[in-house]
C-alpha cells in the first residue's frame, strides 16, 4: 500500500489567536532546578526570538528592581573608561563609533548627566544606537547606575568658501567698505 503525496502532508498552522498559541514559561526554561537552560527549541525559530525577547524584559525588571550604587567620580575617570570603551570598539571593528567617541571629550554636566558634542546629526544618529552598549559599560566601570548621557549638536557656523574674484572682492569690501569707493572711482569691474 502506497500512500498518495498528500496523506502524507502533515499542516503547521500559526494561529494568529494569541489564546490558542502555546504558552512559554521563561522562567522554568531559563533557571530549571539546575540552573541550566534547557531550552528546546531551535535558535532559528519564530520561537526563539520570542523566548529571547521574553529573557531581555524579564533581567531588565531584576536590574530595575535593585538598590543600584550611585557613587561620586572625576571627570578625569569618565575620560579614562570613554577612551578604555573607544579602544575597545576599535578592536572589535566598529571604527566609525570609535573615531567619534575620540573627536571630542564628555563633559560632565553634572554628577549623573554627561555631556557630550558631536558634529552633526549622522553622529548624532550612531552614538545614540551605541548608547545600548556604552551605557551599561561605563554605568558598570564607574559604578554609577543613575548616569546618563546628552548627545549634543555642535552647531559650528560655516563660512561659505571664497572661489570667485567677485566673491573675493565682496569679502574684503565687508572687511573694508573703502574698497566699494575705490572701486567706484577708478571704475573697476566688479
Amino acid at each position: 500500500m502506497t500512500k498518495s503525496y498528500h496523506e502524507n502532508k502533515k499542516t503547521v498552522s500559526n494561529p494568529k489567536d494569541p489564546s490558542e498559541r502555546p504558552e512559554i514559561n521563561i522562567k522554568d526554561a531559563i533557571n530549571n532546578e539546575n540552573n541550566k537552560r534547557e531550552v528546546s527549541v531551535s535558535g532559528f525559530s519564530l520561537s526563539s526570538i520570542e523566548i529571547k525577547k521574553a529573557a531581555k524584559k524579564l533581567y531588565r525588571h531584576k536590574i530595575k528592581g535593585k538598590n543600584l550604587p550611585v557613587d561620586t567620580f572625576e571627570p578625569e575617570v569618565i575620560s579614562q573608561f570613554w577612551n578604555e570603551y573607544a579602544e575597545k570598539i576599535n578592536v572589535e571593528g566598529k571604527k566609525n563609533i570609535s573615531s567619534i567617541m575620540r573627536m571630542n571629550k564628555p563633559e560632565m554636566k553634572n554628577q549623573s548627566t554627561i555631556n557630550f558634542f558631536v558634529a552633526n546629526e549622522v553622529n548624532k544618529v550612531e552614538m545614540s544606537n551605541e548608547m545600548k552598549l556604552l551605557l551599561p559599560f561605563l554605568k558598570e566601570k564607574l559604578n554609577h547606575y543613575g548616569i546618563k548621557i546628552e548627545i549634543v549638536v555642535n552647531k559650528t557656523v560655516k563660512e561659505d568658501s571664497i572661489y570667485t574674484p567677485r566673491e573675493k572682492f565682496q569679502y574684503l569690501v565687508k572687511i573694508n567698505p573703502t574698497l566699494e569707493k575705490l572701486r567706484k572711482n577708478f571704475d573697476l569691474d566688479f
